[in-house]
């Protein structure tokens, strides 16, 4: 016979809170390592390829995890398409921010000459910033609005009987 140990629920929610805080300092890391090592020491790709293909398996399968779980993705019952839009535009914004910064700091001698095709550049960044972005949080926001509402179903189902 095994003894099985119990655990308080306390302890059990601190551990889980421990993991949760080291996942999110080794996704930050991983995030600060591929901005310095793209923008500040101008690496290639492939010196930083595994910290990106991390990064996105690491982002897919807390989105993927959650939503198979049943876990509410937009917390509030007030996310609609409207906080799909302004997130959208939020990124896309801080984007160009970024990018604008990062391409002058490089291009310096460039820009001072050509300022139209600064703005050029910028604003195609925006829009495809702004338009991936939007693909992404919509296709997130049907799919949890979907599984939501099975799970609503069937809690309304179960009630029934």
């Amino acid at each position: 016979m095994k003894k099985e140990i119990v655990q308080d629920e306390r302890v059990l929610s601190q551990k889980r809170k421990i993991g949760n805080d080291a996942f999110q300092i080794i996704f930050l890391g991983l995030f600060l390592s591929i901005f310095v090592q793209s923008y500040i020491f101008n690496a290639d790709f492939s010196q930083y390829a595994v910290e990106v293909i991390l990064l996105i398996v690491g982002a897919l399968y807390v989105i993927v995890r959650n939503i198979t779980v049943g876990n509410n993705i937009f917390e509030s019952n007030n996310v609609n398409q409207r906080f799909v839009i302004i997130n959208s535009i939020i990124c896309g914004i801080i984007v160009v921010i970024i990018n604008t910064t990062l391409n002058y700091i490089k291009f310096k001698d460039l820009f001072k000459n050509e300022m139209g095709d600064m703005l050029i550049a910028s604003l195609i960044t925006f829009l495809c910033a702004t338009a991936s972005t939007f693909v992404v949080l919509q296709g997130l926001y049907f799919i949890n609005k979907k599984k939501q509402m099975k799970i609503d179903s069937k809690l309304d189902d179960e009630e029934e009987k």
